[in-house]
């Protein structure tokens, strides 16, 4: 008997095709443009406020799960994203990058 594979789950008008922001116009100026390529998705991230785009990379679909890279030229700031479907207008949105700062030596 032959082996069935198992499907992923089709990217043709997916829930997560669109441009999703951050629910506080506040919080964020950073866009994320989601658009379907093949069998999975294409990504692009632009921030808004000064119309940078982030460097994206390491896209990945699991058949539930995106996830994938950005470096910010203008900052050094790299990060790994995650999204998660939650209803047609809602997703789950995880993500961890790298942050700086100035140290300073106490005195002894």
């Amino acid at each position: 008997m032959p082996k069935t594979r198992q499907k992923k789950k089709s990217t043709r008008k997916h829930t997560l095709v669109g441009t999703w922001a951050s629910a506080d116009e506040f919080d964020s100026n950073v866009e994320y443009i989601i658009s379907s390529k093949g069998d999975g998705f294409a990504v692009r991230v632009s921030d808004s406020y000064d119309g940078e785009e982030a460097d994206v990379f390491e896209t990945k679909w699991d058949g539930e799960v995106l996830t994938f890279a950005t470096h910010w030229n203008s900052t050094g700031r790299f990060s790994r994203c995650r999204f998660l479907a939650q209803s047609k207008d809602h997703v789950d949105f995880t993500y961890t990058y790298t942050d700086k700062e100035l140290l300073h030596r106490k005195p002894a």
